[in-house]
């Protein structure tokens, strides 16, 4: 805990939350937990409809986005605590520009709260993480990826979690965050799987990914900002038994549709680039460090569970309705 938290904590004072990408999928839920928790939050919108979504939670939306730069370091400044979510998931667009803009906009905030002891955790991602040869999982420490586009995402993590002066976290998040029928990636593939009548798989889907509820990982960003320690990376991390295959079936089992595997080439043509290479991954990332130190576990409905007769099977039904 930084020591600016256990003073406000000690005083008995009420912390204020600033959270970017607070209408998203996941910043919902973490702006929720948190006024549940007694805090006050003020949320980043870019949007009307974001502004009525936050205050039908009783957080306090403000308008702008992550290049307002001056709204940035004004809340920045005037909060506890920031936890940063926005960005930009068009992944068609130049992701090196993405990460200037999110670089732009950490730092901004950062010259806010520099010397304050005021946490500031940004989200980032687990799959720059080599996997181990002998596919056991991996660490906050394991080796980044070469020549890979969650590497340079890493490289936007540091930017916040190692400047001089802040008080930095990071979580690294799953590949696939679900729950609550949210988007993401594997809202992503049941599209996919409706609009092409299969549920693909690459290879023999052997390969495992990392999965995350999206209320743990509402529960982690608060916990790292309760009990984080400065410099910290975390795995935000549920589940790491998942195949490739098993989810595939999973989706075609909700959607109704035939399961088989398909070439990496095939998968990039009947997807796209992107889609058949994020789903091409073997992420294993080890959740026992924010299990001992920050006393967070997962306790989140099952993924497989959550596909076939959970949150995604009303999502399913309306997108097969909406295609035909």
């Amino acid at each position: 805990m930084s020591a600016y938290i256990q003073n406000k904590l000690a005083k008995g004072e009420k912390l204020q939350f600033f959270v970017t990408g607070a209408s998203g999928y996941i910043g919902l839920v973490v702006t929720e937990f948190a006024i549940a928790q007694g805090f006050s939050v003020r949320g980043l919108s870019r949007s009307e409809a974001g502004d009525e979504k936050l205050k039908a939670l009783g957080a306090t939306p403000v308008r702008g986005d992550l290049t307002t730069l001056d709204v940035l370091a004004r809340e920045g400044a005037a909060a506890d605590a920031i936890i940063h979510l926005a960005w930009n998931h068009d992944w068609s667009a130049d992701l090196n520009k993405i990460i200037d803009v999110d670089i732009a906009a950490v730092n901004a905030i950062c010259a806010s709260i520099k010397g304050t002891g005021k946490p500031l955790v940004v989200a980032s991602g687990c799959a720059g993480s080599q996997p181990n040869p002998d596919g056991s999982e991996t660490d906050e420490n394991t080796p980044l990826r070469e020549n890979f586009f969650g590497t340079r995402r890493v490289d936007s993590e540091r930017n916040g979690v190692h400047k001089e002066g802040i008080h930095g976290i990071a979580i690294r998040l799953s590949p696939y965050v679900y729950g609550r029928g949210g988007k993401g990636f594997l809202f992503m593939l049941i599209v996919q799987a409706i609009k092409l009548n299969e549920s693909l798989y690459i290879d023999d889907g052997s390969r495992h990914t990392s999965v995350l509820h999206v209320e743990d990982a509402a529960r982690l960003f608060i916990a790292a900002v309760l009990k984080g320690k400065a410099g910290e990376v975390f795995n935000g991390v549920g589940q790491t038994d998942i195949s490739l295959k098993d989810m595939a079936e999973a989706i075609g089992k909700v959607v109704g549709v035939p399961v088989r595997s398909a070439t990496y080439e095939e998968a990039s043509e009947k997807w796209s680039p992107f889609l058949a290479m994020f789903n091409y991954l073997d992420v294993r990332g080890s959740n026992k460090k924010a299990r001992e130190l920050l006393g967070w576990k997962p306790e989140g409905v099952d993924y497989i569970t959550d596909i076939i007769s959970g949150s995604y099977v009303p999502v399913a039904a309306y997108l097969k309705a909406q295609e035909h």
